[in-house]
């Protein structure tokens, strides 16, 4: 039988554990934490379930094509239910934009803004629906040397805008800053500002507005227990609390997929010289037991800073914490109440800092100061005293993802998603030299974001077959 071992049970691992054992392979998953989901990790304290990475489920087709892939019906597995309101924005003027389901009643909150931008609301979707039809097809290739000199790549060039930036296209439909902003903070969920983004990234924003946005029912976390449970039904076996060493990769018989963070992979495990790679911004996380239920917010919720553009320069370019932050507030409990007790609600604040690579200060030396503005602007717009509403409170900072994930730099999203670090640019999916290693996850082709990373797991699933089939 054809055997794979696979390295790290993160969703990326744990989606090609369920392929190969569809396809007949003998698979063995190694990961050195307890349980399985990686980033996408469970806490669970005095009944408040936090989900502790991912919070965004985007593109549901990509989730259903692994469940199709091994002759599963991904219903079975996950209660995917669209969210409206998709999410809310929070200007530091006051203004808030709530971003519907319905797109018809969005485009009404964006005139309010700025007249006209109906319109432009239509002629930015179309231009990025047709970009992610470009894109869509791509997300599951590898893309080697040899493809870059087929010239069926070249003219994509120009077709998915790969020269224009994120910001860029944006500026091209919408006047106002307020709204380019509001189209392009996507970005951020990359780990990477809206002005290095290469434009086809706003694939994500045709999602959000056109196939829109949805949660698992019973939490982020009921995605990496429904991919383990379809790799168990096909017979994959999981070896928690088992680090993997570099020995065991290099004089491995079997092929080695590799699901840890890419660069911590070659660099510090396989201790090999790599390229001076760029990274994604680092996140300082609050989880949030509330004592009592808040209202004013949507299931996902964007507090912009006073100066974003400001706000950008110091995370990726002055690697200083930002004192006027722009943050995130997930609060899964507005649509799944059962992930706290009853009555009360769950916080999950984040906020973009930068990495850990040249960073000029710790944020533990500015942590208060940071915590308190970000509760004093969440206090002002809901009013309330969230201090006083804390029943529990966890921390998780850059260091952490070090720490528990071994992500390069505390990166929080893997190598940052810029135009030199993207398709043909990204790393491939096989080891350059020793071609019995894999590479799967967020900082390997086709890149990072849950159902990115679940397409990488076909690439490198057809890659192992093919190899067996030759």
């Amino acid at each position: 039988m054809k055997k794979i071992k696979i390295v790290g049970a993160g969703v990326g691992g744990l989606a090609l554990a369920a392929r190969l054992a569809h396809d007949g392979f003998s698979v063995d998953v190694f990961e050195k934490l307890p349980t399985p989901g990686g980033r996408a990790s469970l806490l669970v304290d005095g009944g408040f379930k936090f989900d502790m990475g991912p919070s965004f489920v985007l593109m549901p087709d990509f989730f259903e094509e692994v469940f199709s892939y091994c002759g599963q019906n991904l219903k079975d597995y996950l209660n995917l239910v669209a969210l409206d309101p998709s999410y809310k924005i929070f200007y530091p003027d006051g203004e808030v934009i709530t971003i519907h389901k319905d797109s018809e009643k969005t485009k009404e909150e964006l005139e309010r803004i700025e007249p006209g931008a109906a319109k432009a609301f239509d002629g930015f979707i179309k231009e990025t629906s047709r970009i992610y039809h470009e894109v869509r097809p791509l997300l599951y290739e590898c893309f080697t040397p040899a493809k870059i000199l087929n010239p069926r790549y070249w003219s994509l060039i120009t077709k998915i805008r790969a020269l224009d930036s994120y910001w860029s296209l944006a500026r091209k439909f919408f006047k106002t800053d307020k709204l380019c902003y509001a189209f392009t903070f996507e970005a951020m969920f990359m780990g990477v500002s809206p002005f290095n983004a290469p434009a086809f990234y706003s694939i994500i924003s045709y999602t959000d507005h056109v196939q829109k946005i949805f949660h698992p029912i019973g939490g982020m976390y009921q995605i990496p227990l429904a991919l383990e449970k379809m790799a168990k039904k096909f017979g994959a076996q999981f070896h928690y609390n088992s680090e993997v060493g570099a020995a065991d990769m290099l004089n491995s018989r079997e092929p080695v997929a590799v699901d840890a963070d890419y660069a911590y992979a070659r660099a510090d495990l396989l201790g090999e010289k790599i390229p001076d790679y760029k990274y994604s911004c680092s996140v300082y996380l609050l989880y949030l037991g509330l004592k009592k239920k808040v209202g004013g917010l949507a299931h996902h919720n964007l507090f912009f800073s006073q100066d974003l553009n400001k706000n950008l320069k110091q995370i990726f370019n002055d690697k200083e914490v930002p004192l006027d932050p722009s943050f995130y507030i997930h609060v899964p409990t507005v649509t799944d109440p059962g992930l706290a007790p009853e009555g009360k609600d769950l916080f999950y604040v984040l906020v973009p800092v930068p990495n850990l690579k040249g960073n000029k200060e710790d944020i533990a030396a500015v942590e208060d100061k940071l915590r308190k503005i970000v509760f004093t602007k969440i206090n002002r717009t809901l009013g309330i005293d969230l201090e006083s509403l804390i029943e529990v409170e966890h921390k998780f900072y850059p260091q952490d993802f070090i720490k528990r994930y071994n992500i390069k730099y505390g990166a929080t999203f893997g190598l940052a998603h810029n135009l030199m670090q993207s398709a043909f640019l990204r790393p491939a999916n096989q080891h350059p030299k020793n071609k019995n290693i894999y590479f799967v996850g967020a900082s390997t082709q086709p890149g990072g974001g849950l159902p990115v990373v679940i397409a990488g797991s076909r690439i490198v699933a057809d890659m192992l077959n093919n190899s067996v089939r030759s």
